[in-house]
């Protein structure tokens, strides 16, 4: 019977004991979790998807340099109740977070930033609806916002009789757009891309050509939605200078749609009615530049409108793959006749 007891106590002691072990180990692990901190040097963005397990997460941070120990972040995770997220969330983490901000940040599953895709060729009207569908930002409020607002400008400026001041300059990219921010901050945040795009050495090269940062914008933006393909580009760009330098209209479908459309909407196709509206943006009646972009260009129309392809090329015709270029009239006809059905 007594030694029945002795069991007894001795069992008891070492239950006690492992409560007690285990006690000091939680402790333990505690006061070490609490010392962890991220080690992005500079704010990251990350996206993590609905469902993701805790492996994904601890994958997705350690991928991105955010954590150094995908094994130690794990068991953090669990130790704190984090297995799975339930949605779509994209987050910002700040250098130095600690562990245990961040898990509540993946916990509350509070997006902190929209992601927001902007194609190239793309109209400031169409940009502006684009935001208003992705973000909290309203249309009407990015389209009234002017040059005026842009804290680094100083090389652009629209011209007199354009639709918009930023048109054309927005540039078409991936956004990512932290909660909480403006129309202005937005614009902004876009022509600061595009401000890194367009460089000082390309600010000299408008210069030599002798135009304006907003002239070579419209040249971009005319080559933009002309072009088919790259291998277009330059040459459409060239047959646009040689026609300007001759006085002939550029007789540009492009921009006579603007013209009509003010870049809200899409025509496929002009009627010979619609090539006689009066409005500055209609190349078929006025020489000369329209007043100012009629889209956002990407780089390689950019480039072209920078470096044309110089040829003695005054017509180009849609051939259903690219364009055929033709140096006289009558060969124009002649493609034209072939090519437009």
């Amino acid at each position: 019977m007594k030694i029945f007891k002795n069991l007894l106590c001795n069992k008891k002691r070492i239950t006690i004991l492992a409560i007690l072990i285990a006690s000091i180990l939680i402790v333990i692990s505690v006061f070490y979790f609490q010392r962890l901190y991220t080690t992005n040097t500079e704010s990251s963005y990350i996206i993590i998807k609905s469902g993701s397990s805790s492996e994904d997460i601890s994958k997705l941070l350690l991928d991105k340099a955010i954590i150094k120990s995908k094994e130690k972040f794990k068991i953090y995770a669990k130790l704190n109740g984090l297995t799975k997220n339930t949605k779509d969330i994209n987050l910002i983490i700040k250098p130095n977070t600690s562990y245990k901000e961040l898990i509540l940040k993946l916990k509350n599953q509070q997006s902190d930033f929209y992601v927001v895709t902007i194609p190239e060729g793309f109209t400031l009207y169409q940009i502006a609806e684009r935001l208003e569908k992705y973000t909290p930002l309203k249309k009407e409020k990015f389209l009234q916002v002017s040059t005026m607002d842009l804290s680094s400008n100083g090389i652009f400026s629209k011209g007199a009789a354009a639709n918009y001041d930023l048109e054309g300059v927005m540039y078409p990219d991936t956004y990512y757009i932290q909660v909480g921010s403006t129309e202005k901050d937005v614009a902004n945040l876009m022509f600061k891309r595009f401000r890194s795009i367009f460089s000082d050495e390309d600010i000299k090269r408008a210069k030599e050509l002798n135009l304006s940062v907003n002239q070579v914008i419209t040249v971009a933006s005319l080559v933009e939605k002309e072009a088919a393909n790259d291998s277009d580009r330059s040459k459409i760009a060239g047959v646009i200078y040689n026609r300007l330098k001759k006085g002939m209209p550029l007789q540009i479908d492009a921009s006579v749609i603007y013209a009509i459309t003010k870049g809200q909407y899409v025509i496929n196709r002009l009627s010979y009615e619609d090539l006689k509206v009066k409005d500055a943006y209609n190349t078929y009646l006025y020489k000369g530049l329209p007043p100012g972009p009629i889209a956002s260009p990407g780089r390689p129309s950019i480039e072209a409108a920078l470096y044309p392809e110089k040829s003695d090329y005054l017509y180009y015709v849609a051939n259903g793959k690219g364009h055929v270029f033709s140096k006289t009239y009558e060969e124009h006809l002649s493609n034209v006749k072939k090519y437009i059905k």
